[in-house]
């Protein structure tokens, strides 16, 4: 497999193929990894083809319609560690690939930045506000921090795209690709970028279909960016502009705080990306969903992917255990609370998150545990503090 694949979704681009090749065939020379360039044609009627091919690059037939067909294309044909895709009309510098690559152990998506301090456009006026505006709509909307959502020049991780399942052919794939990564738990960052004018021939990009193609997969991607499955949903729910959902995770929170502040053996079953996790250092988080702890990792933080039917830690392990909406969600609620007991030291105390309290109490009792107190949410959930006996 390649480390690096350069992807140039193309049409009519034969004239700018004739300078920009030879120039990302130099900055790949001074990149130390194996690499080919890929252009990803979508129907030219010039000589993009046969310039990318006299000039040493693979050409890919575009499946699909528009932009996004090729960066579909381009996802699903080529195997490469890393895929880094511009544009072919010169507005990206090629020796910015190589400060691209550098940067790739620090996030699964990099970005060329325009809108970053440091960073700068040179567009029409006209261009430069619609694009001003959509990116800070998106930006809002979505609840994302990446502030230039709409830049083509990316490097891409291979495992962060692999199986995004992408839906859009025009350039709304490009906030898309952004949307399902993040949902993923994947990491963006960003690095100053001068975007420059095309060299040659017309923007492929008009400006009001450009507009009203983002505008009509907003409400989409909102919805999936604010779906429970999405891995930093705790997270937004924390901090969200809604009163109602930011006070019942919020709630959760005050009364975990109140109970096990004071606690460093914690363990956090179904932990998704609670803040419970940033609160208490020492705390252990266990989730079934590979996309909610790629989100919540960082350096010297324990994040385990298992299921509470079977937690991997020794007997008596843990002096406290955090299990918030768990129950509901596992098929044995009986081997759950087994594990838990099992897990949990003689005397130490389980926060139990619950709809369904009076159908658990006798479950509880059970597996040894004595209710010491039941603290209401909102509505009727509720979180039961319960003792091991």
């Amino acid at each position: 497999m390649l480390d690096l694949a350069v992807v140039l979704p193309c049409l009519n681009e034969g004239d700018n193929l004739r300078g920009l090749l030879p120039r990302i065939s130099e900055a790949l020379r001074h990149i130390p990894a194996s690499s080919a360039v890929y252009v990803v044609d979508g129907g030219s009627s010039d000589d993009t083809v046969s310039v990318a091919r006299e000039l040493g690059a693979h050409v890919l037939r575009q499946r699909g319609n528009g932009y996004g067909g090729a960066i579909k294309t381009a996802f699903e044909d080529i195997e490469a560690a890393y895929l880094l895709t511009m544009d072919a009309d010169f507005s990206h510098h090629p020796a910015f690939i190589r400060r691209l690559y550098e940067r790739r152990n620090e996030a699964e998506i990099i970005i060329a930045s325009r809108y970053i301090s440091q960073g700068h456009a040179e567009m029409h006026w006209s261009r430069k506000i619609l694009s001003a505006i959509l990116n800070l709509a998106f930006r809002n909307v979505l609840g994302m921090k990446t502030l230039d959502l709409s830049s083509g020049f990316r490097l891409y991780h291979r495992k962060a795209v692999a199986k995004l399942n992408l839906e859009y052919e025009t350039y709304a794939v490009l906030q898309e690709i952004l949307v399902k990564a993040h949902c993923e738990g994947y990491h963006v960052r960003e690095e100053p970028f001068h975007y420059l004018p095309r060299r040659h021939g017309s923007t492929h990009a008009r400006l009001i279909k450009f507009g009203v193609a983002y505008l009509r997969a907003l409400r989409a991607l909102w919805l999936l960016r604010n779906s429970p499955d999405s891995a930093d949903y705790e997270t937004r729910a924390f901090y969200s502009w809604n009163p109602l959902l930011r006070r019942r995770h919020r709630r959760r929170y005050r009364i975990v705080m109140e109970n096990l502040s004071d606690k460093r053996r914690v363990l956090d079953v179904g932990c998704g990306a609670s803040q419970t996790l940033n609160a208490i250092p020492y705390s252990v988080g266990v989730d079934t969903l590979h996309p909610k702890l790629r989100f919540m990792r960082r350096p010297a933080r324990s994040l385990v992917n298992a299921t509470a039917l079977t937690l991997p830690f020794p007997d008596a392990a843990f002096e406290a255990i955090i299990a918030l909406r768990l129950l509901e969600h596992v098929p044995d609620e009986r081997a759950a609370l087994r594990e838990i007991a099992r897990c949990l030291e003689p005397g130490g105390t389980l926060l139990l998150g619950t709809e369904r309290f009076e159908t658990q109490r006798q479950l509880l009792a059970g597996q040894g545990f004595e209710v010491t107190g039941v603290e209401s949410v909102l509505g009727g959930e509720v979180i039961v503090k319960a003792r091991k006996r």
